[in-house]
Parts: C-alpha cells; sequence; structure tokens
C-alpha cells in the first residue's frame, strides 16, 4: 500500500537521482524533473498528499524561518531550507486551485567548478577580468546561478578580494578560508530590493558586485556606474541571446535615453554569456550550450549602432579564434560533432535552424 509521503526522505530521493527539481501539488503524483523531463517518483510506493500533507511539508520546510508561517494566508513564498550535509534547497510555495503546492530546487553544496560544468577556457578567462561589466543570461532553470556561482568561487578562490552579492534568494554558500571574501545579502532580509543593494553595495568597499537580476532601470544605472568607477559587476538577465540581453536591458530606458545607454554599455560591458541546457546523448546528465559575446573593437562599433546589432552574431563567430566569442550555433555544431548531443536536440534548440541545417550538411 502507498505510504504517506516523509519531505525529507522526498528530497533525498531527488538528490540521490541528480534531479534538479522536486515537484509537489494537492493530489498529484510526487514528480521530479530529471535531466530535463519530468518523471514521476515511485508512485506504487507514495500516493498523492493530500492538502493536510502538503500544508504539514510547508510547515516542516519553513519551521527554520524567523516567524511561523501561515500558510492558509499564502498566496506564495520562497525560502531556502538545509538537509543536514545532503544539499541546500531553494523552496517556492504556491497556491494552486485553492489548495498548495511546492517546487524545491536543489542546490549542491560543493559549487562546482568550471570543469564540472565543462566550461570552455574563455570562460574561466572572463572571470578573471578586473572591472566593466558581465551579463549571465538564460531561461529560468538554464542553470546561470550556477556558472555565475562558479566564476564567483574561483575568483574568491584565487584573488584577496571582497565580493559583495545581492540575491533573491541566496542559493550557494562561499567559503571563509579562501583568499577573497563574500559578503552576501538577499532580498527581503538583508535589504528591501535589487536597486537599494546596488545602492549599499558602493558603499560596502567591494571589489565585485554581483546581482541576481538586472530587472529595471535603477539597477541597471548602479551596475554601469559601478562599472564606471572601477569595479567588476556581474549580474543575471532573462534573455536567449546576447543581443536579447543588450535588448532586455535597453528596454528598461525611455527612447530619449537609448543612444546614451548604449554608448555606456559599448564603454564597460566585457562580456554576455548566455546558456542553455541541453540532454547529454548518454542520457546521462545535461550539458551546457554557451553563446559568448566578448567585446572587442568590432563589437564595440556594432554596439554603438542598434540597427548593426544583427552584425554582432557574425562578428562573435569571426572572433571565435582570436576571443573565444562564440554564438549558440557554433557551439551546439561542436556539441554535435563531439557526440555528446543528438543533431536533432541542437537543431530544435538552434537560434537559426535551417542555417544550422545547412552548417551540419543536413539541408
Amino acid at each position: 500500500m502507498a505510504e504517506a509521503p516523509s519531505i525529507d526522505e522526498l528530497l533525498k530521493i531527488a538528490c540521490k537521482n541528480n534531479a534538479s527539481d522536486l515537484i509537489i501539488r494537492t493530489g498529484d503524483r510526487i514528480r521530479m524533473r530529471l535531466h530535463g523531463s519530468i518523471v514521476t517518483i515511485s508512485a506504487e510506493r507514495y500516493s498523492p498528499p493530500d492538502r493536510d500533507q502538503v500544508i504539514e511539508m510547508i510547515h516542516h520546510l519553513s519551521s527554520s524561518l524567523d516567524s511561523a508561517v501561515d500558510v492558509e494566508s499564502l498566496q506564495h513564498l520562497d525560502f531556502h531550507y538545509h538537509l543536514g550535509n545532503t544539499a541546500r534547497f531553494r523552496i517556492h510555495v504556491m497556491r494552486t486551485q485553492n489548495n498548495f503546492g511546492l517546487v524545491a530546487r536543489i542546490i549542491p553544496i560543493k559549487i562546482p567548478s568550471f570543469g564540472d560544468l565543462r566550461l570552455p577556457e574563455v570562460v574561466r578567462k572572463i572571470a578573471e577580468y578586473r572591472n566593466g561589466l558581465i551579463f549571465m543570461g538564460g531561461a529560468t532553470g538554464s542553470g546561470k546561478s550556477t556558472t555565475l556561482a562558479a566564476m564567483l568561487d574561483h575568483i574568491v578562490r584565487h584573488r584577496a578580494i571582497h565580493a559583495v552579492t545581492i540575491e533573491d534568494p541566496i542559493e550557494f554558500g562561499y567559503s571563509n578560508e579562501q583568499q577573497g571574501t563574500v559578503s552576501q545579502r538577499e532580498i527581503g532580509r538583508d535589504v528591501g530590493t535589487f536597486a537599494q543593494g546596488m545602492s549599499d553595495a558602493l558603499r560596502e568597499a567591494p571589489d565585485i558586485i554581483v546581482v541576481g537580476e538586472a530587472r529595471d532601470r535603477a539597477v541597471v544605472q548602479s551596475a554601469l556606474q559601478a562599472a564606471e568607477t572601477g569595479h567588476l559587476v556581474m549580474a543575471t538577465v532573462h534573455a536567449t541571446t546576447a543581443t536579447g540581453a543588450m535588448q532586455r536591458i535597453m528596454a528598461a530606458f525611455t527612447q530619449d535615453e537609448h543612444a546614451t545607454v548604449r554608448k555606456r554599455l559599448a564603454e564597460n560591458v566585457r562580456a554576455i554569456i548566455v546558456q542553455k541546457l541541453l540532454p547529454l546523448k548518454n542520457g546521462k546528465g545535461r550539458i551546457v550550450a554557451l553563446e559568448i559575446m566578448v567585446r572587442n573593437s568590432v563589437i564595440k562599433h556594432f554596439m554603438l549602432d542598434v540597427d548593426r546589432w544583427r552584425e554582432i552574431p557574425r562578428a562573435m563567430e569571426e572572433g571565435h579564434a582570436l576571443y573565444g566569442s562564440q554564438t549558440f550555433d557554433l557551439h551546439l555544431q561542436k556539441l554535435v560533432e563531439d557526440d555528446l548531443v543528438e543533431y536533432e536536440e541542437a537543431l530544435a534548440n538552434a537560434v537559426n535552424p535551417e542555417d544550422f541545417a545547412m552548417r551540419m550538411g543536413r539541408e
């Protein structure tokens, strides 16, 4: 007979299977996201939890918060949960059809290295910049926070610097035994907004500022100001290409401001990295596909003129050997040629599928 599920046991199962998320809803089978696909956890053993069981799970997970949670009054809630030395979890509680559900994003205790993530050498070089703006783009769940954490971890391991992060919520933790130190601030607990966190950071003697999302005008303005005064600023942005990231940033400003903002971006953006996660051909996990724009004199010139942004992808490919830039489609081609990703999967994720098919000789 199916049993009532224990949330800690379910989290351990998800970790053991290297899942990225655990998904629980009232009256539904318990599921996890494994290598990008949704699978059911032992339907024979675990029955769908009822409303009271899901509420009990939420109370258990939120027991470490500063104040008790009134679940019945919630529409949503975000917080962290630690399960011993197993893992940390980013918990999102949601009301759904007047019932409740939760999604637990699994965050490894150990920050993965560049090698663990199979990142190209140019990402390490970008992490070693001393100033300017680095934007990390990708859809929700694409692993951009993990890549950003790997970059910051590399920096503080090798340089005696002070980094300030503004996160919503805090995900990875950084060791105090490294050369550098990281002051982490969480939205809602340590600081009210990203904009306030950026304003504060400029008074906190930082060498590096990492902001969870460049989502509005005030945050982008502060990021530009920090870069212009000699800091390294790394920020995430929801975008699917490098030029899409710039469009997203520009959208925070009025049309009258665009020329000035483009000039400031052209002067201060050092690199834009955008990523997707694709299933490995052998079915044993996922691999990151990256678009990487490293600013050079040609790309800087194109950035100043919005009518020439369409030429930036070609400039990225032409600068691949010298600068390490690459478009998604160029990296997808390599992943197929290295027998890591199925051609059909790469084609489905290509920015220009027809051109990609011709590139692969399969038009």
